[in-house]
């Protein structure tokens, strides 16, 4: 991540990750607040990349199992995937931006 004050990089952990869901992060370096901006194509990507890991972990484990059912478990392969996938999205390639004036800084 890359602080769009002071230009400092660094790196998202997952305490961050957690504690700050909706984008908003504290560079470690300058102490000041900034978000994260959500594009379409990040939108895009993630929804894809999504659709095709759960197809594909529903796929395996109906194959393996012969039990639809247990299809649906194949759901908790595609949560934890996608949430490493998203961190790291943030973390490389979304861009940060200052928080407008009238945002709320919590």
């Amino acid at each position: 991540m890359k602080c769009p004050y002071c230009n400092h990089t660094f790196a998202l952990t997952w305490k961050e990750y957690f504690w700050e869901a909706r984008g908003h992060h504290n560079c470690v370096a300058c102490k000041s607040r900034f978000k994260l901006l959500c594009s379409w194509s990040y939108l895009a990507i993630t929804v894809l990349i999504a659709l095709i890991i759960a197809g594909l972990a529903m796929f395996l484990v109906a194959r393996w199992t012969h039990s639809r059912i247990a299809a649906v478990g194949g759901l908790v392969i595609v949560l934890v995937v996608l949430l490493a996938l998203d961190r790291w999205l943030d973390d490389h390639w979304r861009k940060s931006a200052p928080l407008e004036p009238d945002e709320p800084k919590t």
